[in-house]
C-alpha cells in the first residue's frame, strides 16, 4: 500500500493539471469580482448600463444610473464570491475534468494493468487512487479559498474586507472541502465505470449539472409524503449550503449524508474494480 501511495502521490506531483485548474478558477475568480466593480460603476452612473456586455437590471428593466443604488460588492462580499465559486458548481466543473484525467488515463496506458498484473491487490489498488483523489481535491479547492480570499482584499478595500464575517466563512468553507470531496468519489466512479476520458468527463458534469433538476422532480414526486430526496443528496447540499446562521440540523444532515454518500461511491467503485476486466 505504502509503494502505491507514493507512487500516486509522485503523479499528483508531476501533474500540471492542479496548476492549470487554479489558473483557470483565477480567471473565473477576476471575472466574478470584475463583474461586481462593473456593476457597482454602472449603479454609481460612472459607465453607461451595457458597458463591456454587463447589463443591470431592475424589476425586470435595464437599470438608469442615479448614484444611489447599494453597492453590490457590499452585498455580495468574500462569502458571496466563495458562495458562488463552490455553489455555483465552477470549482466542481474543474474538479471533474482534474479527477477524470488523474483516474482514466492510468487505463489508457496500461498502468492499471501492469499494477494489476504485478500482484497488486485489487482493492488496494482503488484505494490508493482514492486516497490521492482526496489529497488532490482537498488541495484544489484549499487553494482557490485561497486565491479568492486574496483577491477580494484589493478589490474590495481594507475596511470592506475586514467587515467579512469570518467565522461563518470557515464554516461554510469547510462544508464545501466536506461536499466536495464527496462529489471527487462520484467522479472516480464514474471515470472507473467509463474508462474513456471523453465519457468520464461529459458524465461526469452532467451528474454535476442535471442530478439536482432529477431531485427536484422527486421532491413534487413525494410531497404528499412531506419527504423532499433532494436534502439527501450531496449535490443540493452544496447548492443550497448557507452562508450564514448554520443550523444544528443542516450540520448534522450535511455531515451524514456526506459520510453515507462518500461510502456508497467508494464501495461501489472497489466492487467494480475487482470484478470489471482491466485491458
Amino acid at each position: 500500500m505504502f509503494n502505491l501511495l507514493s507512487a500516486e502521490f509522485y503523479k499528483l506531483r508531476k501533474s500540471k493539471g492542479i496548476l492549470l485548474g487554479l489558473l483557470a478558477a483565477a480567471l473565473l475568480v477576476l471575472l466574478l469580482y470584475g463583474s461586481l466593480v462593473m456593476i457597482d460603476k454602472i449603479n454609481q452612473g460612472e459607465l453607461a448600463n451595457g458597458t463591456n456586455g454587463v447589463m443591470v437590471f431592475h424589476n425586470g428593466e435595464p437599470a438608469e444610473s442615479d448614484g444611489t443604488a447599494e453597492s453590490m460588492m457590499e452585498q455580495v462580499g468574500v462569502i458571496g464570491v466563495i458562495q458562488q465559486m463552490f455553489g455555483g458548481h465552477f470549482v466542481g466543473m474543474i474538479l471533474a475534468v482534474l479527477v477524470s484525467m488523474f483516474v482514466i488515463r492510468e487505463f489508457g496506458s496500461g498502468a492499471v494493468k501492469n499494477l494489476v498484473g504485478k500482484g497488486y491487490p485489487r482493492a488496494v489498488i482503488f484505494l490508493a487512487k482514492m486516497l490521492a483523489v482526496m489529497v488532490l481535491t482537498l488541495i484544489f479547492q484549499a487553494a482557490v479559498l485561497a486565491i479568492t480570499i486574496g483577491m477580494g482584499l484589493p478589490f474590495m478595500g481594507q475596511e470592506m474586507f475586514s467587515a467579512t464575517v469570518w467565522k461563518d466563512a470557515v464554516i461554510y468553507a469547510g462544508f464545501q472541502l466536506l461536499f466536495g470531496t464527496v462529489i471527487a468519489m462520484f467522479f472516480m466512479l464514474v471515470g472507473e465505470l467509463a474508462r474513456n476520458l471523453a465519457a468520464g468527463i461529459a458524465v461526469s458534469i452532467g451528474v454535476l449539472m442535471f442530478s439536482t433538476t432529477l431531485t427536484a422532480g422527486l421532491d413534487l414526486v413525494f410531497h404528499g409524503l412531506n419527504f423532499q430526496p433532494s436534502d439527501y443528496w450531496v449535490l443540493d447540499l452544496m447548492s443550497d449550503c448557507p452562508v450564514k446562521d448554520f443550523s444544528s440540523e443542516f450540520i448534522v444532515r450535511g455531515i451524514l449524508v456526506s459520510i453515507v454518500w462518500f461510502f456508497i461511491a467508494a464501495v461501489l467503485g472497489i466492487v467494480h474494480f475487482q470484478k470489471a476486466d482491466v485491458k
